[in-house]
């Protein structure tokens, strides 16, 4: 019997996320209407207006993780970004191994509040990020992946397409908050900038999830004295990213009223 080979990353399976995606910000969840905070790309408004009209599903839903996931040795700000992950994957595992290094969320709100850029390995990860509350701040996404200088380098060099989008991204990493939610190779290079090149993000947002390289690039960023969100072990993934990135935006417009 002849099996078809991996379909892997296709153009056409984000078209059908992005469709999803629409469809359930359409119904009303969580959704987030607000002016520009002060000091943001955005512009220049005294403070932020935000009303907030959440799904009776999802209220539901939170109400059931807040029963079941019980206290947790961490601030209030990194319990809601645990418990949007868990609401994203059904997996309360997540309350176990998330880990922040100690200025993880003050550095993504200060980062989110002035527009920075936000960075994700695949382009999954930026579909599945609110662009109604990025632009809140003026921020924007970046994903070189399909770029067609990224394709021919990384045929060029026999590195991966994520590792080569991170470093000819490399110009763009100070300052920035860098998704990565699927590609180890995409955090090894990463933290090689960092190392080597003294890149500078305001925070790494890194679960790669997989069995190759996934532990051993999260356990190197809990080591690399950066501001970091991470899953350490195998488990992880886009949808925990931005999930992730998702509930950082949140605080960041629940700290600017």
């Amino acid at each position: 019997m002849e099996i078809t080979p991996n379909i892997g990353f296709h153009e056409k399976l984000v078209d059908i996320v992005i469709d999803r995606i629409e469809g359930y910000e359409g119904d009303g969840r969580d959704a987030v209407v607000a002016a520009p905070v002060a000091g943001s790309k955005a512009g220049t408004n005294a403070g932020t207006k935000k009303a907030v009209d959440r799904h009776p599903i999802e209220l539901e839903s939170f109400k059931i993780i807040g029963s079941e996931l019980g206290e947790l040795s961490c601030t209030a700000a990194e319990t809601e970004i645990v418990k949007r992950v868990i609401h994203t994957t059904a997996d309360f595992d997540f309350k176990e191994i998330m880990r922040f290094s100690p200025n993880a969320i003050g550095a993504g709100i200060e980062a989110l509040q002035r527009g920075a850029e936000i960075i994700t390995d695949v382009k999954m990860v930026g579909v599945g990020i609110s662009k109604e509350r990025m632009g809140v701040f003026g921020s924007t996404l970046h994903c070189g992946v399909s770029d067609d200088s990224v394709i021919a380098e990384a045929k060029r060099t026999g590195a991966t397409r994520t590792a080569t989008a991170m470093r000819l991204a490399a110009d763009k990493i100070d300052g920035a908050i860098v998704a990565i939610g699927n590609a180890p190779t995409a955090l090894r290079e990463l933290l090689r900038l960092v190392r080597v090149e003294g890149a500078a993000p305001a925070l790494v947002v890194g679960v790669p999830v997989g069995f190759v390289g996934a532990v051993e690039a999260k356990d190197e960023l809990l080591a690399s004295g950066i501001e970091f969100i991470t899953t350490p072990g195998r488990k992880g993934g886009s949808t925990v990213a931005v999930a992730i990135i998702n509930g950082l935006l949140i605080e960041a417009a629940s700290a600017s009223v």
